[in-house]
């Protein structure tokens, strides 16, 4: 079935809804019956307006030969004074066809409004988990529709979702709590949620403009471009939470963290459910996926976003901006395709079996997308040219450094060029040194992992280059034994989510540590300022995709 609405944000404004269903779908609508449409908000206090309090905005329609409804309703409410609103679509005898819940636009914008069998049942689960959280926090509302993606999740399904998630953000140790114990104000998360219905309804690049085009395109015949751009929304919900984070004043590495802490709450709830058979091992299964897929994507999405900006600090200009965006955009590209591709499984019938094994798919799409962007992000032999050239000229000699020098061995056994992303930080040590500046380090003391057999003997001293560049690799060789001791951890911790959350933590503090070892000139005068420190750091680490 689809639905698919023009939807103005204006008080005095109407609404416009045109909805077709497809006949091979259940409840489907039927030709010349007549049915209601009724828009009720929801409350602050997460219950739904009615009686008194309702908005009494309501409108009939016909549906004509194919299916197809058209009205009009003035009065809408923007996002001034609501989160969300609920649309019902009623037979002739009063029944509920379907429902959806939709973030309010911002003043004198539309929004697209798509309303199907999964919107149906997200509204099931959010309406209750509102209902228990006595809130209309927009928070909850994304991990809803991200947890929900399938027409075929049961009442009891929706039930222990609904109050999984309702814990997860507002329990002790949850998502808000921890937020807030890291530094996010109050006042900071009252502008995040006003950001992130804002970009729920954006009409041109929103959650719900990808979610009208997906019922738009639907087709019983073939579900392909139903999924895709049921995926491309999918690939939005979550970089809504991160994203607001900036236009709210924090920094976007505490969200990603909270992810972790809100699953140190969830993850025993959905097990305790599976095992008491509250929760079907497919739905389970599809949180899982949705979840970890989602935050792998989001990942990638934030060191992209860090890399550039480090880039920009240590001055990358021209082609080097050009291979690194060209191959973060394919990244982008590829991992959406992966979760266009990977919602295709929810039919509304899909079992555990089937979504594990398109999980697996997934996992196998971003693992080549992430070995395509390091190939993407090589230099070429060209470009290392230049750059020994630069060191040459800095140290007044020449060095005699060839492209061979500046190559490493992949997993797989192969060599590559370094990537963009070392070979910038070496340019701008380089015009340090031109400049009679220098890079000085107080090395971390951080204990050598086990699997780091090639430095059984201790951290290297790099003695036989010139001060600065020994300073580069000294700060990168520190990174790595910081990185390999986190892989070891993660490893250990397995699915505790508390510890995976004290990991990421303890990884940023550390990461912010090596950077405050890092001192120096830039000229001989004037020292290297905490910006390049903090992008010189960023560099230096591996992608954490």
């Amino acid at each position: 079935m689809k639905i698919s609405a023009l939807f103005r944000g204006c008080l005095c404004t109407a609404l416009f809804l045109t909805i077709s269903f497809f006949s091979a779908h259940a409840l489907a609508l039927t030709a010349g019956q007549t049915y209601t449409v009724t828009i009720e908000k929801l409350t602050s206090a997460g219950a739904v307006t009615s009686g008194s309090s309702s908005l009494n905005l309501s409108t009939t329609a016909t549906a004509n030969a194919d299916g197809k409804i058209a009205f009009s309703i003035g009065g809408i409410p923007d996002n001034g004074s609501c989160n969300f609103l609920v649309i019902t679509i009623a037979n002739s005898a009063d029944v509920t066809e379907r429902r959806s819940i939709v973030p309010c636009p911002d003043t004198g914008k539309t929004l697209p409004l798509g309303v199907s069998g999964i919107t149906d049942k997200q509204t099931e689960a959010l309406l209750a988990a509102f209902a228990s959280a006595g809130t209309d926090d927009p928070i909850l509302a994304v991990f809803g529709f991200t947890i929900v993606r399938s027409s075929g999740m049961t009442a009891s399904d929706l039930a222990v979702l609904a109050g999984a998630c309702n814990q997860g953000i507002n329990a002790s140790g949850g998502f808000l709590n921890y937020l807030s114990n890291n530094g996010v104000t109050s006042a900071q998360l009252a502008a995040y949620r006003t950001n992130i219905v804002s970009r729920l309804a954006d009409p041109d690049t929103g959650y719900s403009k990808s979610f009208k085009e997906s019922v738009d395109v639907a087709s019983s015949a073939d579900a392909t471009l139903e999924a895709a751009k049921r995926g491309e929304a999918a690939g939005k919900l979550l970089k809504v939470l991160v994203q607001a984070a900036t236009s709210a004043g924090f920094s976007q590495d505490r969200v990603l963290e909270a992810f972790n802490a809100m699953g140190s709450v969830v993850m025993p709830i959905l097990q305790a459910a599976g095992t008491a058979g509250t929760l079907s091992s497919a739905s389970k299964q599809a949180v899982d996926s949705s979840i970890g897929g989602g935050i792998q994507k989001l990942k990638a999405d934030r060191g992209i976003e860090k890399y550039t900006q480090a880039l920009t600090s240590l001055g990358a200009t021209g082609s080097d901006v050009t291979s690194f965006t060209t191959a973060a955009s394919t990244l982008a590209s590829a991992m959406q395709t992966a979760f266009s591709i990977f919602e295709k499984v929810f039919t509304g019938s899909e079992a555990a079996a089937q979504v594990s094994a398109a999980q697996s798919t997934l996992d196998a799409a971003m693992q080549s997308a992430f070995s395509t962007f390091m190939t993407g992000t090589a230099a070429s032999n060209s470009r290392l040219t230049t750059m020994i050239a630069n060191i040459d000229s800095a140290l007044g000699a020449s060095t005699g450094l060839t492209v061979s020098n500046f190559q490493f061995y992949k997993s797989d056994g192969t060599s590559s060029n370094w990537p963009i992303m070392m070979v910038i930080p070496t340019d701008w040590v380089s015009s340090i040194v031109a400049a009679s500046g220098s890079v000085t380090y107080t090395r971390d003391t951080t204990a050598i992992p086990a699997a780091m057999t090639w430095l059984s003997g201790g951290r290297t001293s790099f003695s036989g280059m010139p001060a600065s560049y020994a300073t580069l690799f000294q700060i990168q060789e520190d990174i790595m034994i910081l990185e390999f001791t986190r892989f070891g951890a993660q490893s250990s911790a397995g699915s505790d989510m508390s510890l995976q959350q004290a990991l990421e933590k303890s990884f940023s503090t550390s990461m912010a540590a090596i950077a405050g070892n890092i001192s120096g000139t830039t000229n001989g005068s004037t020292a290297i300022g905490a910006t390049a420190k903090s992008a010189l750091v960023t560099l230096m680490q591996s992608p954490q995709f």
